[in-house]
């Protein structure tokens, strides 16, 4: 089993420390985010289109539109922990949260929009290794 790129385990580290502060900050007292952003809509763009970032480098096999669907649910998820803390969970707050992870994924998107997926292998756009792994010999 290939073992993942240096880059991956230090981005999956960076991904726990960055969830954990963002939960606590959405999640924890009331007012914490807005010491480093004053408006909670961007401090939740800002947050999940970082955490995004960290999921496409932490896991470069998996399906982007996959991740980036995670992202949105665990924004749905802190949404509901708010509530559950006697906090005020928002439809803003869950929409900023997907545009910050849609944000990440646009130019992916685009990228496939502009090039047909034979001129991006061409011209080592996309990892083929990652569309085609090595098949071991029987």
């Amino acid at each position: 089993m290939p073992h993942a790129p240096h880059s991956a385990t230090v981005a999956k580290g960076l991904l726990l420390l960055a969830f954990l502060v963002c939960t606590g900050g959405m999640v924890g007292p009331a007012g914490i985010e807005q010491v480093l952003v004053p408006w909670d809509k961007a401090a939740h763009f800002i947050a999940f289109y970082g955490l995004t970032l960290l999921l496409f480098t932490a896991f470069p096999r998996r399906r982007r539109l996959d991740l980036t669907v995670l992202a949105i649910f665990a924004g749905a998820g802190t949404e509901v922990a708010q509530i559950l803390a006697g906090r005020d969970g928002e439809i803003g707050d869950l929409c900023a949260d997907a545009l910050g992870a849609l944000a990440v994924l646009a130019p992916v998107w685009l990228e496939h929009l502009r090039f047909p997926r034979k001129e991006r292998r061409a011209s080592g756009l996309v990892n083929t290794e990652v569309l085609e792994p090595e098949r071991e010999a029987a």
